[in-house]
């Protein structure tokens, strides 16, 4: 059984799970629970597929069916939230606050946000709730959801997997590599938050 703690390592994770544990964290993070690691999964995941860890053939359509699929049941989460709220669970997780960031970045980007918040950590969970509450057409999410999650669960993927290649050596400073991913993809969120201060 996969304890909670060890979803937060992807080292960890990909090392003692293999690719069941990449696609239920892929499958989570992707519209259900943000706080999980996502990019820095897929790099590290694309990075080991340079050795005999993991079949890069394999392990691409596998985060590409995770990602979709997550984005799916965020979707009808969105559809049924009024509902899913008497659970404690889903109050928890479900916070005005972070619907509302991914309310605005819909506002900001349109329809190419679903596309776009891929690449977004926490906006990449909330994207898919936030069309269901918006009763997004399906079938227009669908088509845009499918495009981003291809683009995601390649170029992060294949990054890794690339620059693995290029420096075999880089396997021996993975830790320094997933802190330095962890922050590019929360650095968004951040200057977001302090241009936000400052117009307060």
């Amino acid at each position: 059984m996969i304890m909670l703690s060890q979803l937060f390592n992807p080292e960890h994770l990909l090392s003692t799970y293999g690719y069941i544990g990449v696609f239920v964290v892929v499958f989570l993070e992707s519209g259900v629970f943000f706080a999980l690691p996502g990019d820095s999964l897929l790099f590290t995941a694309g990075l080991l597929a340079t050795g005999v860890g993991f079949n890069l053939y394999f392990l691409i359509p596998l985060i590409f069916v995770a990602t979709f699929l997550g984005g799916i049941g965020g979707y009808y989460i969105g559809v049924y939230l009024d509902t899913l709220r008497r659970y404690a669970f889903f109050r928890k997780i479900l916070k005005e606050e972070y619907l509302e960031t991914a309310h605005q970045f819909f506002e900001k980007h349109g329809k190419w946000a679903i596309i776009l918040s891929r690449f977004v950590p926490v906006v990449r969970t909330f994207a898919p709730v936030t069309s269901g509450v918006a009763r997004m057409n399906k079938s227009l999410y669908i088509r845009y959801s499918l495009i981003g999650s291809l683009l995601w669960s390649t170029i992060i993927t294949l990054a890794g997997f690339f620059l693995g290649r290029a420096f075999p050596q880089i396997k021996d400073y993975l830790s320094y590599f997933i802190i330095g991913i962890i922050f590019v993809s929360i650095l968004p969120g951040i200057i977001a938050w302090i241009r936000k201060r400052r117009r307060g």
